[in-house]
C-alpha cells in the first residue's frame, strides 16, 4: 500500500514491486514518516497521485537532505519520477548505492545527518503557462564519501544507474503558488536502510511472508483466531511457545547487530568509485507517459 495523505499518495517501486514501509507514523494532519529496506544495486521510481481535482501540486524532492527536484503534477492526475534527467531525451534512473566511509581523523569528509532519507513535499498551485522545457539549476545528488559519523544512518545512499531515452514532449510550468512551500499541504518522510539494519533495530520483526506479514504476526493471529480443526491448542504451551519465541527474537537481534557492526568496519575501508557530474534539470511524468513537466516559481 502507498503512503497515503488527504491530497497525495506517495510509493517507492523497485524491481517493477512496491517497497513495503514499515513503522508507518503519521506526525500530524499533513505529515508522515516511514522506513523501507534498500537493497545496493536496486533501481527505483517514486509513483505519485493526486487527489485534488482543483488543484495541481507543486512537488520538492529530497533525498540525503539535497533538495534534487521541483516538479508539478496536474490536478487529478498520476505521475513517475525517474531519476536525475540529463537532458529532454535521457534520464539517469535512481539506485540504492553503498557508501564511502572515511576516517574523521584522516580524512575531512562531510557528515550528513540527513543520510538515508528520502523527502517529498506537496503544495497547492496553478499551473499559468506552460513553455519549451529548460534546465534547472537545482543541487544534485551526495557522491556518496561522507564521515564515518554519518554510519548511524546505514550504508547506503542514492545514487544514479546508467541513462537511458526517455519519451517527450517536455515542458515546463510556471506555476502561481497556493501554499507556501514552507507550510505544505502533504509531506512525506522515508528512511531507507539495509534490511540487516532495519531487523536489528526491531523495525522489521520476523521473517516476511508473501503477504507482507511477518511470521511473529503471522503466529500471533493464528493464536488469537484459535485452531482451525476441532481440537484447541492447551494455554500453558502456548505461552511458553511465546515466551520462546521472544527469546530467540532477541538473541537473533543481537547476533544480527553484531554482523551489521562487522560489515559497518569493513565498508568503512572500502572504496565506492563515483564520477563527478553537474547538477541536472529535475522533471516529472504525467500518467500517460507524454507530457513531463517541471514547475518554475512565479
Amino acid at each position: 500500500m502507498p503512503l497515503r495523505l488527504p491530497p497525495l499518495n506517495f510509493a517507492i517501486i523497485c524491481g517493477g514491486n512496491e517497497l513495503e514501509t514499515y513503522d508507518v507514523k503519521q506526525e500530524g494532519p499533513c505529515s508522515m514518516t516511514a522506513f523501507v529496506a534498500s537493497e545496493a544495486g536496486k533501481h527505483f521510481k517514486i509513483m505519485l497521485n493526486n487527489h485534488l481535482l482543483d488543484s495541481g501540486l507543486s512537488i520538492y524532492l529530497h533525498i540525503d537532505g539535497e533538495r534534487v527536484y521541483q516538479c508539478h503534477l496536474g490536478a487529478g492526475q498520476s505521475g513517475q519520477i525517474l531519476g536525475i534527467y540529463k537532458d529532454s531525451t535521457s534520464v539517469l534512473p535512481f539506485k540504492f548505492q553503498e557508501l564511502e566511509l572515511v576516517d574523521p581523523d584522516l580524512e575531512n569528509a562531510p557528515v550528513i545527518p540527513e543520510m538515508g532519507t528520502i523527502e517529498l513535499r506537496a503544495c497547492r498551485s496553478r499551473a499559468r503557462a506552460t513553455v519549451e522545457y529548460l534546465p534547472s539549476p537545482i543541487h544534485g545528488l551526495h557522491e556518496g564519501r561522507v564521515s564515518e559519523r554519518s554510519k548511524k544512518a546505514g550504508w547506503h545512499h542514492v545514487s544514479t544507474a546508467d541513462e537511458v531515452p526517455i519519451k517527450g514532449p517536455m515542458h515546463t510550468v510556471i506555476a502561481e503558488y497556493i501554499d507556501p512551500p514552507n507550510a505544505p499541504c502533504a509531506s512525506f518522510k522515508v528512511f531507507y536502510r539495509p534490511r540487516e539494519l532495519l531487523m536489528a533495530q526491531g523495525v522489521i520483526t520476523g521473517h516476511t511472508l508473501g503477504n507482507g506479514m511477518s511470521e511473529v504476526d503471522d503466529r500471533d493471529r493464528r493464536r488469537e483466531d484459535g485452531p482451525s480443526g476441532p481440537s484447541k491448542r492447551r494455554p500453558g504451551p502456548t505461552v511458553k511457545k511465546e515466551e520462546t519465541d521472544v527469546g530467540d527474537r532477541a538473541q537473533r537481534i543481537r547476533a544480527l547487530q553484531a554482523e551489521l557492526d562487522s560489515l559497518i568496519a569493513e565498508q568503512s575501508s572500502s572504496s565506492v568509485k563515483r564520477e563527478r557530474r553537474s547538477p541536472s534539470p529535475i522533471i516529472l511524468g504525467h500518467a500517460a507517459g507524454e507530457v513531463i513537466d517541471l514547475t518554475l516559481e512565479d
